[in-house]
């Protein structure tokens, strides 16, 4: 999962719906819909979000939330079509970390 996930945001054909932040500390997948259809399921046994979350949830990686509690609605659709994602060792330029990160 964790070597495929850093191939797929590297790779620039998925650069419209995945990429690195701008400090490379996180990454964000943006319209989850398309990017599901079109890029999950080239890249992984299958094209499911939930799924990928949670694969994600499982080697530790945590959804970031930009948007302050208080200003969330369930009708903003910026933010369900956008997921930002973040793991201590998963970082842009850094394979060589990649074995690091265990499954829980």
């Amino acid at each position: 999962l964790l070597k495929q996930l850093h191939r797929m945001i590297n790779d620039a054909k998925s650069a419209h719906f995945i990429s690195w932040t701008e400090h490379g500390t996180s990454f964000v997948v943006s319209n989850v819909g398309e990017f599901s259809r079109s890029i999950l399921g080239s890249h992984f046994k299958h094209n499911n979000f939930s799924s990928f979350v949670r694969q994600l949830n499982m080697y530790g990686f945590h959804k970031i939330n930009r948007t302050p509690r208080a200003q969330r609605t369930s009708s903003d659709a910026q933010a369900s079509a956008t997921w930002e994602f973040s793991h201590h060792k998963f970082l842009r330029g850094r394979p060589d970390l990649l074995d690091e990160i265990k499954r829980k």
